[in-house]
């Protein structure tokens, strides 16, 4: 586990580490006016200020001692009960200190501290379920609690619960931290515009943070938005000032989307700074490759390789180098490492050819050669089909609908195996009123790629119009599964199982939804029609 956050140095005790238990003490000496009105009146006060001196000195087991005796006087004190706890936690005392946490939280469960401390304890023990409801109960208190939100969020996020982490920190402030962890869980859901949504409203109140500049780039870069991505690190470079992440994310950027003119005198101070750095080496290296100095960039990849020899880019980049050098087998071991490594780029087999001519060895060159032109026209009908889909999104967004259609049917045309394309299509024919088109192309996009949420819910919501609820539900199914923080499919999802008296699994539908959305007001009219309905409530376990 670690610390506890950092939130127990606010409280009355000194900050506790769980996992670090204090030195044990001989002998309890606090000071003689304290321990003498402790003796004398054990009350809340008095134990306060004593435990709190023997807490500050880290002697734990005397403030554990102290608190005990003024609960012998005052048992009902929910705040003794925690302070005994949180002293206990401070001696590494940790299954000693739940009953008085618990305790606590009887006499008061409106105070805020020992439901934080309780779910961390929960959390280290291994009882995550009940570190949740801690939590949960925290956030009920006080739903803008920085120390549940980020704790909850973390622990959430470290378990790959994405939509809990979305549920939770969807209306939190957008702090870096959480903003951060939130489009994080959103980008993993591949929900890609929703990140990019809460990491500019965090940068609006960070706009030097760092940290979110790195975040933001990631989900821009995913998006493919690469010309947004180099703004973006241009403007942090010249707000940082010799910052060495932020020139180096800068370099990438400018490396990737081949602007090597603005790179090279970049890339010459990184590597005088960080002669030995792999990534700085690599980095260098392609822009050697592309200014044509070979001898160069054979140098810095080799540097590069040795250091991390598994990372493709710098095989693939090497193996070119030293056949632009006629270095054959060096270049040809390289080349066949970066495929072997995972390069799916077709040069890598045309550069490989000209490796195995040099060598003399006509039959493989051929072979990849024939692999490379393969490869090279599925490459340009891939992108044929990116540019017709792009402009059918275009024609959709105008109010083109049968420009879209042809558009997106000429995308499927060149890559009849993209069930993204069907999908798009699908969209269009149901903007044109093609009920029967819309169905069949959707069948055909979730055949192709099941985990296609919006293909699935659509699909669902068809086949229950038409009357077959099992396959409706087959379908729902796959959306949530695939898009769990999708608040419309859990209540669609809900639905539909009421309607096929499947009560139970309705009611946690429908409560998934108000988990991610307690306030939607549509998944609570269901969740009240569940709560009262009859025939659901016979159903109820």
């Amino acid at each position: 586990m670690g610390n506890l956050r950092g939130w127990s140095a606010r409280w009355v005790l000194p900050a506790i580490c769980l996992g670090v238990a204090a030195t044990a003490h001989a002998a309890c000496n606090g000071p003689q006016t304290l321990v003498a009105a402790m003796t004398a009146h054990p009350t809340t006060g008095n134990a306060i200020q004593l435990g709190s001196w023997y807490a500050s000195r880290k002697q734990f087991e005397c403030a554990v001692e102290t608190f005990h005796t003024a609960l012998k006087a005052d048992p009902q004190s929910a705040q003794l009960n925690y302070l005994e706890s949180l002293a206990m936690v401070g001696a590494g005392q940790f299954s000693a200190a739940t009953p008085p946490l618990l305790e606590s939280i009887r006499l008061d469960s409106t105070v805020l501290k020992p439901h934080l401390l309780l779910a961390e304890l929960y959390e280290k023990s291994g009882k995550i379920s009940e570190a949740d409801e801690q939590w949960r109960q925290a956030l009920a208190i006080d739903p803008h609690s920085d120390v549940a939100l980020d704790s909850f969020s973390a622990s959430l996020l470290a378990r790959k619960d994405y939509a809990g982490v979305i549920g939770v920190l969807q209306h939190a402030p957008r702090t870096e931290t959480l903003a951060i962890r939130l489009a994080q869980a959103l980008d993993a859901l591949n929900y890609l515009d929703g990140a990019s949504d809460v990491l500019l409203e965090a940068t609006k109140l960070s706009p030097d943070s760092l940290a979110l500049a790195k975040a933001e780039s990631v989900v821009l870069i995913r998006k493919r938005a690469y010309l947004e991505a180099t703004k973006l690190w241009k403007y942090t470079v010249e707000h940082h000032p010799g910052n060495r992440e932020a020139e180096l994310n800068y370099l990438r950027i400018l490396v990737m989307t081949q602007h090597y003119t603005l790179a090279r005198p970049l890339g010459i101070k990184l590597l005088a700074a960080t002669p030995h750095d792999p990534e700085v080496l690599y980095l260098n290296g392609v822009e050697d490759h592309e200014v044509g100095d070979y001898p160069a960039a054979k140098a810095h990849l080799e540097d590069a390789v040795a250091q991390v020899p598994d990372f493709y880019y710098s095989r693939f980049y090497l193996g070119v180098a030293l056949v632009a050098l006629h270095e054959w087998k060096e270049g040809k071991e390289n080349l066949e490492k970066a495929i072997a490594l995972g390069y799916t780029d077709s040069k890598a087999h045309y550069e490989l050819a000209l490796a195995l001519h040099g060598l003399g060895e006509n039959d493989q060159a051929a072979r990849e050669i024939q692999q490379f032109q393969d490869m090279k026209k599925a490459e340009e009908d891939t992108l044929e089909a990116s540019s017709n889909a792009a402009q059918g999104d275009e024609d959709l967004t105008a109010g083109k609908i049968q420009e879209a259609i042809a558009h997106y049917r000429s995308a499927c045309a060149s890559e009849p195996g993209n069930g993204g394309y069907k999908y798009k299509l699908s969209i269009a024919l149901h903007k044109a009123g093609d009920a029967e088109g819309e169905r069949a192309q959707l069948e055909e996009a979730v055949k192709l790629d099941p985990k296609l949420a919006g293909a699935q819910k659509q699909l669902g919501y068809l086949l229950a119009r038409s009357g077959d609820a099992a396959a409706s539900i087959e379908h729902l199914q796959m959306a949530v599964q695939d898009a769990p923080a999708w608040v419309d499919a859990w209540i669609n999802l809900s639905g539909e199982l009421a309607e096929a008296g499947q009560f139970a699994e309705a009611r946690n539908a429908v409560q998934m939804a108000l988990r991610l959305d307690p306030s939607n007001a549509l998944a609570r009219k269901l969740s009240d029609q569940l709560a009262r309905d009859p025939s659901a409530q016979q159903a109820n376990p």
